[in-house]
């Protein structure tokens, strides 16, 4: 079963605090993948005020890991645009391919540690496309948010509020992330859907919290 994974990654300014935990999360997730059977290819889209294609389409063993360099974080929060350009920039790559060579299962994971405030796109926007790919063409989407309502932010957008994740803002919080979000990832490319963050997931990061 191949397996499309687009990340869609804030570095706004705020994400100073959990700069290295981002870096070496965003790693070891993609080692992770790497152990797992089956192809995987993966799009980055990093976002604060603007948006940037990292990458798009590459295999999994090739895909860049973030260095200091290339993660940066500064600026603001342009969720909606971001998401919005992903959706579409990855639509426009997996229909790119014949039928029958697209990958049977995509998922866009989004990591943000703050609330919209710089986009130009509305937020219904975001829920219909969000909703078209969900219901026609049965992507996944999972969404990881800290300092806010994450389940309430996810719904917003049109996203299953049992595949959103509330992170704690610190060291801890963001290593558990990416871990939940790699077993996740890795339940959808063996079973071609994922059933969402569990009650594990959401106990690591009660206790990051306490920490």
């Amino acid at each position: 079963m191949e397996t499309h994974i687009t990340f869609v990654l804030d570095s706004s300014g705020s994400m100073s605090a959990i700069e290295d935990d981002t870096i070496g999360g965003f790693n070891s997730f993609l080692d992770d993948q790497r152990d797992e059977e089956g192809t995987a290819t993966v799009s980055l889209f990093d976002f604060n005020t603007d948006i940037d294609r990292v990458y798009q389409g590459q295999p999994i063993a090739e895909a860049q890991e973030l260095t200091s360099e290339s993660y940066t974080p500064g600026g603001r929060t342009a969720l909606h645009d971001a998401i919005s350009m992903a959706i579409d920039d990855t639509m426009n790559y997996i229909t790119s391919f014949d039928p029958t060579e697209r990958p049977e299962t995509v998922v866009v994971v989004v990591l943000t540690d703050g609330k919209e405030n710089a986009s130009e796109t509305p937020q219904e926007m975001v829920r219909a496309r969000v909703e078209k790919c969900r219901e026609d063409f049965e992507w996944e989407f999972l969404f990881i948010g800290a300092n806010q309502n994450a389940a309430l932010t996810a719904s917003e957008m049109g996203m299953d509020q049992d595949k959103s994740l509330d992170m704690a803002h610190n060291a801890e919080g963001t290593r558990a992330a990416y871990e939940s979000t790699s077993e996740r990832i890795s339940e959808a490319r063996r079973e071609g859907s994922t059933s969402g963050f569990d009650e594990a997931d959401r106990d690591r990061q009660n206790d990051a919290d306490d920490t």
